[in-house]
């Protein structure tokens, strides 16, 4: 029986698939990429978690990405109703998508955004939200961490792996059955590649699939560590290979949880760090100049955006605002792992998306941004700053969570 009856799960989802009644430019790859057809729907997905006076929701969109002042408006508006809860909302960067970063339009001065699409995924997103808290039950919780091996590779720097799916799922505090799993694992969604012209939540989708099918319950999927590019190990872009992929993490994952013990929930701590980035990135100057970017919360040239930490039982969990290497997702996940979690793992892309997050010793702007050679990652990155700045900031979480005594 749950020791810990206060702590609760909640769940709901919908579809965020774009109507092709209008042009959808698909975000990822090269501009100009036009939907043809839907493959799969696109998800927007929450799991709310609740405990004494913490209540977090975790949302996961099957999108490229998401900017912060997005980001904040959904959490506002959420706050009109439930003042304290706090709102975590990351992207699978799936490269199938829309484009809501504005970067995938006709061509490079045009914006792929339809304003119309954003409005009512606002609206979506809320409501999901809403209905994963007003959906909440007691639950208890197993968690675990498994190596998934030779599924993905780092293009830029192979030397550098991370293929360590993070795995939780929440049970019945009673009965035992699964309520929901959630899953991490840092890998481009792109098994289908550049020429594809179809809405796909990728491999993610086949993951969430097969977990659902097998557990009976919900399943939701966050990004890793991914930058790098950490992308799938694949000798062809097909959906039968996406599937495939899916299938063996979950696969993974599934064997790795049935191995663990489900145990109550006795901690649920959130703590965020908001801090500044200089934007020294010519080529996203000049595209804010154009207007081809949304506005950003941009402040004497430095960009705010904000790093979290989640501490739910044994689990710690570190989210950061864009594509992070893999070297650095490696390096914060050890120093997690010697606060004695026993469970670690990095959400990439969550409340915010600022390109490419780079160590400080590997960032070398190229002399022609536009012909980038082996530092295409650094044109798509807000700038030098942006890994150092990161790292501080989960420093200082990490410090302020053993300070407080978890």
């Amino acid at each position: 029986m749950n020791e810990n009856p206060l702590f609760s799960i909640g769940y709901a989802q919908q579809t965020i698939t774009p109507t092709l009644e209008r042009k959808v430019y698909l975000a990822g790859f090269g501009r100009n990429r036009v939907a043809t057809s839907i493959h799969d729907d696109l998800y927007v997905r929450a799991l709310s978690l609740h405990l004494g006076d913490t209540h977090l929701v975790l949302v996961a969109l099957d999108l490229l990405g998401l900017y912060r002042p997005h980001c904040e408006e959904i959490e506002q508006r959420v706050h009109t109703q439930l003042p304290d809860t706090r709102v975590i909302i990351a992207s699978t960067h799936t490269h199938h998508g829309p484009d809501t970063m504005g970067l995938w339009g006709r061509n490079a001065v045009t914006s792929g955004i339809d304003k119309e699409y954003m409005r009512t995924l606002k609206e979506k997103v809320v409501q999901t939200i809403f209905g994963a808290c007003y959906t909440s039950q007691p639950a208890d919780m197993r968690s675990t961490n498994v190596h998934v091996r030779g599924v993905a590779k780092n293009t830029r720097d192979p030397d550098i792996i991370d293929d360590e799916l993070t795995c939780l799922q929440f049970c019945h505090a009673i009965e035992d059955h699964p309520l929901a799993t959630m899953l991490i694992f840092p890998c481009h969604p792109e098994v289908l590649w550049e020429q594809n012209p179809h809405i796909t939540s990728d491999y993610p989708g086949y993951l969430r699939a097969h977990i659902e099918k097998e557990t009976g319950a919900p399943c939701i999927f966050f990004p890793g560590a991914l930058g790098g590019m950490m992308t799938p190990d694949v000798k062809q872009h097909t959906f039968e290979i996406a599937a495939k992929f899916g299938r063996t993490l979950a696969d993974a994952a599934l064997g790795a949880l049935a191995k663990t013990q489900s145990h109550p929930v006795t901690g649920l701590v959130h703590q965020s760090q908001s801090f500044t980035i200089p934007l020294t990135n010519t080529l996203f100057k000049m595209m804010l100049r154009l207007g081809v970017l949304p506005k950003l919360t941009v402040n004497k040239q430095e960009i705010l955006t904000e790093a979290n930490l989640i501490s739910l039982g044994s689990v710690l969990l570190a989210t950061g605002p864009g594509e992070i290497l893999p070297k650095l997702g490696l390096s914060v996940k050890e120093s997690l792992a010697q606060t004695g979690a026993p469970v670690v793992g990095v959400i990439g892309l969550a409340n915010d998306e600022l390109g490419y997050i780079l160590p400080r010793e590997d960032f070398i702007f190229p002399r022609n941004p536009l012909s980038p050679g082996d530092h295409y990652e650094e044109t798509m990155s807000v700038g030098p700053e942006a890994g150092p700045r990161l790292m501080a900031a989960w420093k200082a979480l990490i410090e302020r969570l053993e300070m407080n005594g978890k």
